[in-house]
């Protein structure tokens, strides 16, 4: 049964009090030229609820900024143990470079997602500590080409509705210009959304560095055996081989 408003609302409450604990699935970042694993991106989970309806009441509510803490509490039980890079979704128009902090120095990407709400202080000051950064949605129309060359990101994630529409010339076109220009920012791509062995060859073929999707790794809550993690990475690697959903 859909949650009704109210109950939603109530949810976020307890969210935000601790009543409803904040989890992290990690979804894989396949390397396109071998599918070796580069990192994960983090990802807040809430039991049944939904992450995106959890984020648009905090944006309501003026509680993003409690929401992101909770979220780095949560990252910080686990991180350490979590192989290669860790991509972080940092929120840019209340960035606090004081609770980022703590990650600096450390296996971390923070991904700045809507650029168009950019807090150019807070975000420059994480790039001044040394934060490798990568800019999300790509191909939305946020992120301009200036944001790019005032930030010339690490990482540039292709939006997947560019990725799921790459088998289409015009996009294809329109994708090979994209990564041209990354290379010349010095910058690697990920392409998100990649959901099928036609996606995932496309984006190849276009030259995309990296990808990201269901059929190169599921979200998964993180597992405290590092063993299974493990595991999980060979798993991961034979699904992208073999052109099958993990």
């Amino acid at each position: 049964m859909p949650l009704n408003v109210n109950n939603l609302t109530q949810a976020y409450f307890q969210i935000l009090e601790g009543k409803i604990p904040t989890n992290i699935a990690l979804q894989p970042i396949i390397d396109l030229t071998n599918s070796t694993i580069l990192g994960y991106e983090a990802l807040a989970r809430w039991s049944s609820f939904s992450p995106m309806e959890i984020i648009s009441l905090a944006y309501h509510y003026k509680g993003l900024e409690r929401l992101e803490s909770l979220i780095v509490e949560a990252i910080l039980k686990s991180w350490h143990r979590i192989p290669g890079l860790l991509f972080i979704n940092v929120h840019p128009s209340i960035v606090n470079p004081d609770l980022w902090s703590i990650f600096r120095g450390r296996n971390v990407v923070l991904e700045i997602t809507e650029v168009e709400t950019i807090h150019w202080e807070g975000v420059l000051r994480l790039r001044n500590m040394g934060f490798p950064l990568a800019i999300d949605d790509l191909g939305t129309g946020y992120a301009t080409f200036d944001t790019l060359l005032q930030l010339r990101p690490e990482y540039l994630k292709l939006d997947k509705v560019l990725t799921q529409s790459i088998h289409v010339k015009a996009r294809n076109s329109l994708l090979t210009a994209m990564v041209d220009h990354a290379r010349r920012l010095g910058s690697k791509v990920i392409a998100e959304g990649i959901e099928t062995k036609e996606q995932w060859q496309a984006a190849q073929e276009s030259g995309c560095h990296f990808g990201q999707g269901y059929f190169l790794g599921k979200p998964q809550l993180f597992k405290r055996n590092r063993a299974i993690m493990r595991n999980d990475e060979q798993e991961n690697e034979e699904g992208a081989l073999n052109g099958q959903v993990v």
